[in-house]
């Protein structure tokens, strides 16, 4: 019988993954946040550095969650034996 959805381990990479995806972000805002108010402090340029760093943060939090989500996908679902043997065959047959 065969068990339709995702198995315990799935989960746990799943689960890992929207840890890390959580934590990581929070952690690029806050790094930004901080370099920003400490360069706008030091500077007197209130509030440009901080908003410049904090929007600035937003697409590298983005790349940063899409390399981690594509990292965990592929630890949770890796490719079958089966599809390892087929893609050799595959490439010699386009290069003969």
């Amino acid at each position: 019988m065969e068990r339709k959805g995702m198995g315990w381990r799935e989960g746990a990479f799943l689960a890992e993954a929207a840890a890390q995806i959580g934590c990581l972000t929070v952690v690029v805002i806050l790094l930004a946040l901080g370099a920003g108010l400490w360069l706008d402090s030091r500077l007197g340029t209130k509030p440009w550095f901080t908003l410049g760093l904090v929007l600035a943060s937003i697409p590298v939090s983005l790349y940063m969650v899409v390399r981690l989500a594509l990292s965990a996908a592929r630890r949770a679902y890796p490719p079958s034996a089966e599809k390892a043997e087929e893609k050799p065959e595959q490439e010699q047959e386009e290069e003969g």
